[in-house]
């Protein structure tokens, strides 16, 4: 955490339930990264008040011309459509890509 731009815990009873977290340049370059929820713990809108949380932060801090990226849990694109992120590709952007370093 302590080198994220942003960072957001959910905690009951002294224990981290959920979580999430920005990275990047600060400036143009930002990657949500890490939105989780307990299992025990979701479908009660945590991972919503979550993300919401790091909306804020985006709007507060993003320069026009930048962007944000993330890479969604398979079956998870849903979620982050609500919040305006497109599934790739589109006509104008090309797959996503990751590298995994070794």
């Amino acid at each position: 955490m302590q080198n994220s731009l942003y960072w957001i815990c959910v905690l009951k009873q002294q224990s981290v339930i959920g979580c999430g977290r920005v990275i990047g340049d600060g400036g143009l370059c930002f990657y949500v990264q890490d939105i989780i929820v307990l299992p025990g713990y979701q479908g009660q809108g945590l991972g919503r008040r979550i993300m919401e949380k790091i909306m804020d932060y985006l709007r507060e801090n993003a320069h026009p011309g930048g962007f944000v990226g993330l890479m969604a849990a398979k079956g998870a694109a849903g979620f982050y459509l609500k919040y305006g992120f497109l599934e790739r590709p589109t006509p104008d952007y090309g797959p996503g890509m990751i590298l995994f370093w070794k």
